[in-house]
């Protein structure tokens, strides 16, 4: 069983969705988590949009936020 990890949060529902499309343009199998609650209840400090990815998978994926996202 492969597990995932949190890659990181954002606070928009925009930003988390094109990461995922970067991570899955690199085949990097990427999940969404929370993206409901933020549309509903609006950004709220403390709960975001978090990007989950497999374990083996998170030193790349590192790689592409950092260079698509370098303040997150």
């Amino acid at each position: 069983i492969m597990k995932t990890v949190i890659l990181t949060t954002f606070s928009n529902n925009i930003e988390a969705h094109m990461l995922l499309d970067l991570l899955m343009n690199e085949g990097i199998e990427a999940m969404l988590q929370g993206e409901l609650s933020n549309q509903v209840m609006g950004p709220i400090r403390g709960i975001g949009v978090q990007i989950l990815v497999f374990e083996d998978d998170l030193d790349r994926a590192k790689a592409i936020l950092k260079e698509a996202f370098p303040n997150q």
